[in-house]
């Protein structure tokens, strides 16, 4: 009975409905994750809580919840990419790609099944599909967090973006010192930076391709070390890059095919997006430097997929 009491705060009407205190939401969340709440208890409160309008300390009860369960694997000295599980459509994951060129920097990335609502493809498609660098370190959500994974029929089955596609980018699984975050719209600078700055010694949030960290475009950043943070600007034409057009939907075996066989337009946005990891995990004093530093490292790449 104790779950009709956060039922009635989300999907009571908008004379009715309220938004959960931190710690109820905490117990709301542990409550749908460990089964507590059935099946249709859970999808009834997901879709009220979609309706209402994201509140960050719902949200970081949410991601209270979810820590108490996550089962962590340390891997020193690494950054945390933070993808969206509902995946990509339209765009590669470049910073696979990337990660060739840096292959003493630990990356992480997890993946699960797609989520809703765009169920696109996520890393877990690519750690199926294609051969990693061997700097990244990949984590199934199904082992290391079982209880959330479990709910993906669920998810699909409703078939919506609900919160939980906001608060699942990053679990801090390796226990890393950095992360990448991407995002679409502009308050979520704001929000990234409240519910996951605390987590780590460098947040970077990009407003990025497809909700994703990775830039291929003209966009900003925002780097959050503790207390303070502050904006930085990103143009690929400052790096001699064309535009790159992703506005049409691309199936698995396409994107595999460009990332196995990657045009020098595709290195070279790769180049920058390794730029963007050196300078996230502390490694180069700027973006411009680390993309200096990383023209070695590039022409070895161009040399192996270029041959012509």
């Amino acid at each position: 009975m104790r779950f009709h009491t956060f039922l009635k705060a989300v999907g009571t009407g908008p004379k009715g409905n309220k938004h959960l205190s931190r710690e109820e939401m905490k117990e709301a969340m542990g409550m749908m994750l460990d089964g507590s709440a059935i099946p249709e208890q859970t999808a009834a409160f997901l879709l009220g809580w979609r309706v209402m309008a994201e509140d960050k300390n719902e949200l970081l009860g949410a991601i209270d919840a979810m820590n108490a369960c996550i089962k962590q694997s340390p891997v020193k000295n690494s950054i945390e990419i933070g993808y969206p599980l509902d995946g990509k459509i339209k765009a590669l994951p470049i910073m696979l790609l990337s990660a060739h060129m840096l292959p003493k920097l630990p990356i992480v990335v997890h993946g699960d099944r797609t989520q809703p609502s765009k169920l696109g493809f996520n890393p877990k498609d690519f750690y199926e599909n294609m051969k990693l660098a061997s700097n990244i370190h990949y984590f199934d959500r199904a082992n290391f967090f079982p209880e959330l994974s479990k709910l993906t029929d669920l998810r699909r089955a409703l078939g919506l973006r609900t919160a939980f596609n906001t608060i699942e980018k990053l679990h801090n699984v390796a226990q890393s010192d950095f992360a990448l975050i991407g995002m679409h719209h502009l308050p979520y600078f704001d929000l990234y930076k409240e519910l996951y700055g605390p987590y780590y010694k460098r947040l970077i949030i990009v407003k990025g391709s497809e909700g994703t960290p990775e830039v291929l475009k003209k966009t900003k950043i925002l780097v959050v070390e503790g207390e303070h943070s502050h904006y930085l600007p990103i143009d690929p034409a400052d790096y001699d890059l064309e535009p790159f057009e992703a506005k049409i939907e691309l199936s698995l075996p396409e994107m595999l095919k460009q990332l196995e066989n990657p045009t020098k337009q595709i290195l070279g946005y790769a180049r920058l997006n390794a730029a963007l990891l050196l300078y996230a995990a502390d490694k180069a004093p700027s973006i411009e430097e680390a993309f200096i530093t990383l023209k070695s490292n590039y022409e070895k790449l161009c040399k192996k997929h270029l041959k012509d």
